[in-house]
């Protein structure tokens, strides 16, 4: 019963994450996915242990930033997903509002130091 209402859970805030669409600041790409939650959600998520599907969405945003920068910016270099997470929770604890992907590329800008 419990696996059912999990995998419930996980469909349902797939389908409310991919609907969810919103246009970032600087640029003129699109943004689409979990991207667009903001580290207040990141922080609830964390902490009900839901957040697989943000956890990937940020690994994959900066794993594309290290991808475009052909080994000039790797921001993931000598860094786990622990480590990357772990940043991500005490930056959206700190600021609620800001969407993840900002804080991504927050994150991009300042690492590898």
């Amino acid at each position: 019963m419990a696996c059912v209402r999990r995998f419930g859970l996980a469909i349902a805030v797939t389908l409310l994450i991919s609907s969810a669409e919103a246009a970032a600041q600087p640029g003129t790409y699109r943004l689409i996915g979990s991207g667009t939650l903001s580290c207040g959600s990141w922080t609830a998520l964390r902490r009900q242990g839901q957040a697989w599907l943000a956890e990937q969405w940020i690994l994959g945003f900066l794993s594309g930033v290290g991808y475009k920068g052909a080994g000039v910016h790797d921001p993931l270099n000598g860094l786990d997903a622990k480590a990357v997470w772990a940043w991500m929770d005490n930056y959206c604890q700190a600021n609620p509002l800001e969407q993840i992907a900002e804080v991504a590329a927050a994150f991009a800008e300042i690492h590898p130091r």
